[in-house]
């Protein structure tokens, strides 16, 4: 009979036991996943890069620490935009990419221009402007593209790129150094600058893609002398109504000659839209040209 009590506490124990061990561990995790950090800027690991291959033949480094397979893999599937740049960019002309990705649509870019051809990349993360410039080096474009490891805005400040826990910081926005990060986001230091101070003598140039899951009015006006300077340029950018308060910014390219239109899946963009139609398009790539 004692036996058998005993046996029943020991059993009562263990699972105690278990239950107080599943509840750190889903304690550990969650703490994990709300988490605020701040991490440095750092340089990713050269050493560490493997090579993938896009677009058939553009060679592509990556470092399993600074991105993952699938963020390539998802890069890449961006078609609309990469179908309008394979129709529309020429021998020879000069791009500005500012960019929160791994480099795949600037890749794709240095690839189009050719050796005549240049391609200016802006990106906050220095892990990614070091994958950017080793596939530089693997494809012999290394005459042609020009990384900077800098967020683009339009003034120059010392900031953060916050972003969700877990999630990379292609889906990061950018904030102020003294900005108050909530619970489930961290920062990662960055410099901040604009077009116009990083390239004041710039002019002509083709496009203007923006590359960024935030609201890109700043980064338009940080470029508005270089915008001024060049009567042929396409800019390109992603879009999602959730990210603007208003279209204030597309009221002011509207009012300087330019249409809006919406790229689609073949590359194609029909008749502009205007500024009022901009909240039914709620996501997608605009192209803005005069």
């Amino acid at each position: 009979m004692s036996e058998n009590v005993s046996e029943k506490k020991t059993l009562k124990f263990a699972f105690v036991a278990i239950i107080v061990l599943i509840a750190c561990v889903l304690a550990i995790a969650l703490l994990k996943r709300y988490k605020t950090e701040v991490t440095p800027n750092e340089m990713g690991n050269i050493a560490e890069f493997q090579t993938d291959v896009i677009y058939g033949d553009i060679k592509i480094k990556t470092n399993d620490d600074a991105f993952s397979h699938d963020a390539i893999e998802e890069d890449s599937c961006n078609n609309e935009v990469a179908e309008y740049l394979q129709k529309n960019v020429q021998k020879g002309d000069t791009i500005v990419h500012i960019s929160h990705g791994i480099g795949v649509q600037t890749l794709l870019m240095a690839k189009l221009v050719t050796k005549s051809g240049r391609v200016y990349v802006f990106n906050p993360s220095k892990k990614y402007v070091d994958a950017i410039n080793e596939s530089a080096k693997a494809n012999d474009f290394e005459s042609r593209i020009f990384a900077s490891a800098l967020g683009m805005s339009n003034r120059s400040f010392s900031g953060l790129l916050v972003h969700k826990n877990n999630f990379p910081a292609i889906s990061g926005k950018i904030e102020s150094a003294d900005y108050q990060i909530p619970t489930g986001y961290s920062a990662m230091t960055i410099d901040v600058s604009s077009v116009d101070e990083q390239l004041p003598n710039l002019q002509n140039i083709n496009v203007l893609r923006i590359n960024v899951n935030s609201d890109c009015s700043d980064i338009i006006r940080g470029a508005k002398n270089l915008i001024a300077k060049s009567p042929k340029i396409s800019i390109i950018c992603d879009f999602s109504v959730e990210n603007y308060t208003n279209f204030g910014i597309f009221n002011e390219l509207e009012n300087q000659g330019f249409k809006i239109y919406v790229i689609h899946s073949d590359g194609s963009f029909l008749k502009p839209i205007t500024t009022s139609e901009l909240k039914d398009v709620k996501n997608g790539h605009l192209l803005i040209k005069r």
